[in-house]
């Protein structure tokens, strides 16, 4: 769950050999990046189409639209539905436009879904869920209405964030399962029917959660009936709760395993969906080292892909800070299954020093690096 929106992204360059399934490339440090849609909705239409052709050049071709609508604030493409015209901020053109710019620059776009956070947290009962899953499946139609002919449309992101905390005994009828039945498997199922992939990107807290928890969690969505097409796990290391952060660099590659493992077992991609902003509250990006050690550890787990959270407020400063930092990874990823990372130093290292190689030990751990650790990062709360 983040609050935030992030001023600036970094992009590295990588040479990786295999991803979590049998003969999957990624030659790509970020394969994208989330568009939250808070400033870019308000951007023109040549704004756009150039925002889409740096990321293009910079290999990020997986743009994620968050949001078609957030419930009573935003909607970010032309409905009709009646519960949504009552929405605060109609900036319903950013749908449009992205997909224009994705056809003439070589993008390509997910479609987020219909978002309401009330109750979300709660849990929401089964009743809720199956009003959630209702409007979900008629924004599914209606934009599958206006974009199902769209080539350059990969799927449709689920944007309610999935944690497996507000499942575990929070109230008794609080169930995976019960979460799988009102609310995912519909939602999924109708989207994959129209030839559409699916992603989702749920998120953990270590303070509440063990690995083992995590990936028993997913293991009884998936056997239950949820059968995402991909599921990239947020990392959590710019997140935090009362000065409680979600995740550290020292063990957030236990908990994208956990969750890669859970995957492989059910034939789901991993992918991760990597936080950039920095730890205190400007949330501006992160350093080149901390990000660095973050997207070592999301390929050291398995991930095949990883995508960077958020495009909403990049701007050409944060794209000029891509196309700056030119850094490669030491890590070659294995399968989730495997024990350990590879790490391959290599002989030309752009801003790095030959002394920073990221280590881990044998169950995945980043170890940090030849100079002083990084600080985890802190995050706000937030339906993101």
């Amino acid at each position: 769950m983040r609050r935030v929106v992030i001023t600036s992204l970094l992009c590295g360059a990588f040479s990786l050999v295999a991803g979590p399934f049998a003969g999957a490339v990624h030659a790509a440090g970020f394969a994208g990046v989330f568009d939250a849609g808070w400033s870019t909705a308000y951007y023109p239409q040549d704004s756009i189409m150039h925002m889409h052709q740096r990321l293009h050049a910079l290999g990020m071709d997986e743009v994620v639209l968050q949001y078609a609508a957030v419930e009573a604030t935003h909607l970010y493409y032309p409905s009709q539905l009646d519960f949504l015209q009552n929405t605060q901020y109609k900036n319903n053109e950013l749908f449009p436009k992205s997909i224009e710019a994705a056809k003439a620059t070589g993008t390509r776009v997910w479609l987020g879904l219909y978002f309401n956070g009330d109750n979300w947290y709660t849990p929401p009962t089964a009743e809720q869920l199956d009003t959630l899953s209702a409007r979900n499946l008629k924004v599914l139609e209606e934009i599958y209405s206006l974009y199902g002919n769209e080539t350059v449309v990969e799927g449709v992101y689920i944007p309610q964030e999935i944690a497996h905390y507000y499942w575990d005994g929070l109230r008794t009828d609080a169930t995976p399962e019960m979460l799988m039945k009102h609310f995912l498997k519909p939602v999924t199922e109708a989207a994959q029917a129209k030839g559409w992939k699916v992603m989702a990107a749920p998120f953990y807290n270590q303070n509440l959660e063990t690995p083992e928890k995590l990936q028993t969690f997913f293991e009884k969505l998936f056997a239950a009936g949820f059968k995402p097409d991909i599921i990239a796990v947020q990392d959590g290391v710019g997140a935090s709760d009362a000065g409680k952060h979600h995740a550290e660099t020292t063990n957030v590659g236990n908990y994208e395993r956990a969750v890669a493992q859970a995957c492989n077992q059910y034939g789901i991609e991993f992918w991760v969906d990597m936080e950039l902003f920095r730890t205190d509250d400007s949330h501006a990006l992160a350093d080149s080292a901390r990000i660095s050690a973050q997207l070592d550890t999301a390929y050291a787990a398995g991930a095949l892909k990883v995508i960077g959270y958020d495009l909403a407020v990049l701007g050409n400063a944060g794209l000029d800070s891509l196309e700056k930092w030119k850094l490669e990874s030491s890590v070659i990823p294995t399968s989730p299954d495997s024990t350990a990372a590879t790490v391959t130093p290599h002989e030309n290292h752009e801003n790095r020093r030959a002394s920073n190689v990221r280590m881990f030990d044998m169950q995945g751990r980043y170890l940090g690096t030849g100079e002083q650790k990084i600080s985890p990062a802190i995050r706000t709360v937030k339906k993101r």
